[in-house]
């Protein structure tokens, strides 16, 4: 019985940790893979949630310094605007604008583009803006502090997102195709313990025949 009631405790701390911390990671805006070769041709995911009851109406993007060749995806329902600087061969692109669609409250869009990675190893640097429909804008571009955690509590105000760019990728690395299947499968495993510690939990208060 004790045993029991130790394995129920257990799964409802690991669920509520681990749901925690899916929340808190995709809560925000942020470009993904956070890892990528050098010198290759990547796509590049920018994951944009609605936190707020008005819909998302415009993703502003700051490209992070050192990519080339940057090309955004067509996304039906959207206007894409690019902003750059130069003239000619040496123009370069180092905004991109998504406006004219909406997400709704509770749900989440992604906004893809190709570019070309710099030569050296290196760590981009992602700055994104959503606005809503009521014309607020939160912006995605502060540096955390070392312990981890924003510098201030602010809802108008979140952490930027970086990449890094190596000449080869890490053992651990998660593709940005694989995480969200990952952090699936890790929710479904923290569901079925939590599931099985409740019905063994359920049969002890059974009356015994």
């Amino acid at each position: 019985m004790k045993f029991k009631k130790k394995i129920f405790t257990a799964s409802a701390i690991a669920l509520t940790i681990f749901t925690l911390t899916a929340q808190s990671a995709l809560a925000h805006v942020a470009v993904t893979p956070a890892e990528v070769v050098t010198a290759s041709r990547q796509d590049f995911s920018v994951g944009v949630p609605n936190e707020k009851d008005i819909p998302t109406t415009s993703v502003r993007l700051v490209l992070a310094e050192g990519l080339s060749s940057v090309t955004p995806y067509v996304k039906p329902g959207w206007d894409i605007e690019m902003k750059t600087s130069g003239e000619g061969e040496d123009a370069n692109i180092t905004e991109i604008i998504w406006s004219g669609g909406k997400i709704s409250q509770g749900l989440r869009d992604v906004f893809v583009f190709r570019a070309m990675t710099p030569a050296d190893e290196t760590t981009l640097v992602w700055k994104a803006y959503q606005t809503y429909s009521d014309g607020t804008v939160v912006s995605w571009d502060q540096e955390e502090s070392e312990d981890g955690h924003d510098e201030a509590e602010d809802e108008t105000k979140g952490p930027q997102s970086e990449t890094k760019v190596v000449k080869a990728l890490s053992t651990d690395h998660v593709s940005e195709k694989e995480s969200p299947q990952l952090l699936n499968w890790v929710a479904y495993g923290a569901l079925l313990i939590a599931a099985v510690s409740l019905a063994l939990n359920f049969r002890t208060l059974l009356p015994k025949k």
